[in-house]
Formats: C-alpha cells, structure tokens, sequence
C-alpha cells in the first residue's frame, strides 16, 4: 500500500474566519503594589480582621475530628462502623462559636496588622534602598514590640481575674481594673510585671510571621493564590514556633518557684537542669498539643485576605497599574531560558566562520 502525502489535506484548511485578536490566557500573576488612601486602608484591615475573627474559635475547635484518622498504636480507636455516627455527633453538638468574643479576636487582628502595614510603609519611606525581607522583619519587630507593650497590661489583669485563689472572685479585666483603681492604686505599677518575656515573645512571632510574608508574596502571587496561602501559614506557624520556648520557660519557672522553698530559680539554672536532665529539646514539650497548625489558620487567612484585597481593590480603581507578569522573581522562580536573551549562531554560520 503506497503512502499518498495529499491523503490529510483539506482544502478547507486555507480558508480562515477572521475574528478579533485576543490576549492569551495567563497563567502566572503580577504583583500590583497597593495604592490606596489610608481609610480605604482601614476599611480593608477592618473587614479582613472581621472575617479571621469569625472562623478563629471554630477552627480551633476543628481537633475534635481526631477520630478520622486512625493513628497506629492507638489502643482506644473508634472503628469504621461508628466513625460515621460519631462525626454526625460532634458536628452537631459542638457548640462552634463559644469561647472568647469576636470583638475582641477582632481589635487583636486590628492592632497587629494595622501596626506592621503602618511600620513598613515608613520603612519604605525612610530606607527606600532597603530590601523587602528586610524592611518586614524589622517592622515585624517593631510591630510585635508595640503589640506586647499595649497588650501586656490586659494579660496581667485577666490572668488575675481568672486565678482560682485569692481573696475575692472577678467579673474580667475591668472589675480588676476599677477594684483596684478604688481601693489600691499602687497595684497598678506592677501591671508590667514579666514585661521582658512578653515583648521577647511578641518580638518573635511578628518578625517571623510578618517578616516571611512580605519577602515570599511576591513569589507567592506569582504562582498560586493556594501557594501565597501556603507561605503565610508556614510564616505564622514559625512565628508560633519561635514564640513557644519562651513562654514554656515562663511556665516551668513559676511552677518551679511555686512549689519550692528556698531562693528562687532563674531562667539560666532553670535551662541548665532541664539540658542535663532531658535535653534542650524538652523546651517544646507539649507544642503540638496546642494544635499550632490548627491555630495559624486564621493568622495566615488574615494576611492572605489583606494582600488579596488591596491588590485587587488597587486593580480596580486603577486598571492601568496592574502588573504584568515577570520571569525574574524574588525565590524559587522558573527563570528565562538563555536562548530568550542570548540567540545562539546557527550551525552553519558556525562552519562558515572556521
């Protein structure tokens, strides 16, 4: 059987119906930098806090679907013929939204975002030759500093509220407050008690958590709104890992103190026995029982609602300055093949030339 070459052609193939050019599908993303006025500013931090605020206590209470996975060793395992039921249970009668008030899950994201948008922006002003993951961990910094200075005082007066012993039982925050407003003014000087661990703590956990999302975002725009999500929960969970030893430290030594007699430890004594006795690692004990990763959800969601919002407000208002589409990005990026920049000779110009 012999081959006929024309056997595929069709005559049809030449004729071509005319229609409008149009720009090809893109599958990566600029980054277009904010330029908004500062209410439009607010606006969007305020509406973002609200939504992080709203699925804060729910995802925290997400753990309780522990029994979907089965973990082998575990002798009290829930089997496939009761998980179903079980699942149905906790859905419905979990009590989703009780804990800690919205409000004021809400004026803590406030406060934090609103703090490091402000700080690295002046930064920008300032030191306009600085790099970008420099000017985020500084005023991560700054910003976790200013946050544990205006909320330290709060902790200290809950934390007396909820204490099981003591002379008398508290309402809040606000009737320790005003009681010892009226009756002993000279408590109030010791709100600031601890204060070096707290802004130790804060400092951490914003230079971590601020610092990595305002160097990754662009990369992470670049590629996915999935992976720009991705980079803000790695960077607040590290904040949380960062944050952690200090605060255990914190715990163990007031329990050390508490129940011994005698001068009382420090933190250099109280390290130095626990390396000695179980290791250096032993500082995070009990991490994961807090269910970090559950936690840095709603963090995560509130810095990735922030820069999805401003950028795309910014789209809108100003249609001109949307970005386009770079190959050179800050990390990780696919970069240009050289043949793009450098064409290389042809074989035969190659030949000529010998």
């Amino acid at each position: 059987m012999s081959y006929d070459s024309t056997r595929a052609y069709h005559s049809t193939y030449s004729h071509r119906t005319p229609t409008a050019y149009q720009e090809p599908i893109a599958h990566r993303q600029g980054y277009t930098e904010p330029k908004l006025t500062t209410a439009e500013h607010g606006a969007i931090i305020v509406t973002c806090s609200a939504a992080s605020a709203c699925v804060t206590v729910p995802t925290a209470k997400l753990g309780q679907f522990y029994f979907l996975s089965d973990v082998p060793g575990e002798s009290s395992r829930i089997y496939m013929s009761d998980k179903r039921a079980q699942f149905f249970r906790v859905l419905f009668r979990t009590k989703w939204w009780q804990g800690r008030p919205v409000r004021w899950l809400m004026v803590d994201y406030v406060t934090g975002l609103s703090l490091f948008i402000v700080l690295r922006q002046l930064l920008g002003d300032l030191a306009p030759a600085w790099s970008n993951g420099r000017r985020g961990f500084l005023a991560g910094a700054t910003a976790g500093a200013l946050y544990a200075a205006l909320r330290h005082p709060y902790d200290v007066l809950r934390a007396t509220a909820e204490a099981s012993t003591g002379p008398r039982s508290f309402r809040g925050a606000a009737d320790v407050f005003l009681t010892a407003l009226k009756e002993r003014p000279r408590v109030l000087k010791g709100l600031y008690r601890g204060f070096s661990v707290a802004i130790s703590c804060r400092m951490a956990q914003f230079a971590l958590q601020f610092g990595l999302y305002n160097w990754l975002r662009y990369d992470g725009v670049y590629r996915s709104p999935l992976m720009l999500f991705l980079y803000c929960h790695v960077a607040t969970f590290l904040g949380l890992v960062a944050q952690y030893p200090v605060q255990a430290l914190r715990q163990q030594l007031y329990l050390a103190n508490t129940l011994t007699k005698g001068r009382p430890l420090g933190y250099r004594s109280l390290i130095m026995d626990m390396r000695r006795r179980h290791g250096i690692t032993k500082v995070y004990d009990g991490f994961f029982r807090g269910k970090p990763l559950l936690n840095a959800v709603p963090p995560a969601l509130l810095m990735f609602l922030y820069d999805v919002c401003t950028r795309r407000y910014t789209e809108y208002l100003y249609p001109e300055l949307k970005a386009k589409p770079v190959h050179e990005q800050s990390l990780t990026s696919v970069a240009a093949p050289p043949h793009v920049k450098d064409v290389p000779d042809y074989e035969f110009q190659l030949k000529e030339s010998h």
